[in-house]
């Protein structure tokens, strides 16, 4: 598998070694990758055996940089793993004046995020494992060009998802070279060529989505928030 130098020389393969003329292009590759972590559900089995951090309090920082996977619960020695929900049905069970208020008997442990993206339990842990991907950044260790780690799926994106990844990044630099064009009036025959790889490139990455049974469309965590 694709080691960091190794991802950006396969996005250069497809488009171009001049991606990094582009003054954003180390961001524009983590959005991609960003994106592809987002639209694969938590549920799926591309997260297993996957790196992923894990934190053992509800309280570790802000959740919107973070797709959460899997939050396990302890309670009376007994660990289950909990089901997300809307907020506003943990929320409907709490009021005494609602119909579906549980006087705090849950059958099952759930959690939701709150108006500010903070994670709430429910009923509250004896304690916590909460399995997480933060997403790539270009400001600290979560840099997909970091070279503390040598593969991306070792910082808990996954494996098998990594060429859709650079396929979606390889889209976001080449809009990037579409709109510089376009604002330096290049002329008309550069815009057809580019336009002509965004085409293919994007048949490329609907066609690996299509292989690995993912949604074309974002499907999002519902904690980006902050």
């Amino acid at each position: 598998m694709s080691d960091y130098t190794t991802v950006l020389a396969r996005i250069q393969d497809l488009i171009g070694d001049d991606v990094t003329d582009i003054s954003s292009y180390k961001d524009l590759i983590h959005s991609g990758f960003n994106h592809v972590a987002d639209i694969i559900p938590r549920t799926s089995e591309l997260w297993l055996d996957v790196y992923l951090n894990k934190a053992t309090s509800e309280d570790f920082g802000d959740s919107s940089d973070n797709k959460f996977i899997r939050v396990v619960v302890t309670n009376n020695n007994q660990t289950r793993e909990a089901e997300e929900v809307e907020w506003k049905f943990l929320k409907r069970g709490e009021d005494s004046s609602s119909i579906y208020y549980n006087a705090g008997n849950y059958k099952n442990p759930i959690y939701s995020f709150d108006p500010d993206g903070d994670l709430i339990i429910k009923p509250d842990p004896d304690s916590v494992e909460v399995y997480y991907f933060t997403y790539f950044n270009s400001v600290d260790a979560s840099s997909i060009f970091n070279t503390a780690g040598d593969e991306p799926y070792k910082m808990g994106f996954p494996q098998q998802a990594v060429f859709a990844g650079i396929l979606k990044a390889s889209l976001n630099l080449l809009q990037a070279k579409v709109s510089l064009a376009v604002q330096e009036e290049e002329d008309l025959e550069l815009l057809q060529l580019l336009n002509g790889q965004v085409a293919s490139v994007d048949r490329l990455y609907k066609e690996e989505l299509q292989r690995l049974n993912l949604p074309v469309h974002l499907v999002g965590d519902g904690n980006d928030i902050k």
